[in-house]
């Protein structure tokens, strides 16, 4: 798993009506696709690439979460996710040092939950 910069975009209006929201989104664009994420626009977020796959990996560290999306071939939506919330459930499930994991791990950690 690689992690890659990529373009993150707020929704246009035409997005907005499409989607049926109150307010914009943000969008990923990667290879000629362009993703809904569910992250906030005061979310810090990182993208990883793993074959065909992409994550996008959320972490807010004022509202204490993180997200994990991944997103597969043209699906605009994420196609599985995964959202802790808490110092308790975090550390339960990634451990008490999440905060200073690498993001590299940090992200490891959550696709392991999936499966």
């Amino acid at each position: 798993m690689q992690l890659i910069q990529a373009v993150i975009r707020r929704m246009n209006f035409n997005e907005q009506a499409e989607y049926g929201l109150c307010n914009r989104g943000l969008m990923l664009e990667q290879d000629g696709r362009a993703y809904r994420l569910t992250a906030g626009s005061t979310d810090s977020l990182y993208v990883f690439r793993s074959g065909a796959v992409t994550y996008v990996l959320t972490i807010n560290v004022n509202l204490e979460y993180v997200g994990l999306d991944f997103y597969m071939g043209s699906e605009q939506d994420p196609v599985d996710s995964i959202f802790l919330q808490g110092d308790y459930a975090i550390s339960e499930y990634i451990g008490k040092d999440w905060h200073s994991l690498p993001l590299t791990t940090l992200a490891t950690r959550l696709i392991q939950l999936f499966a």
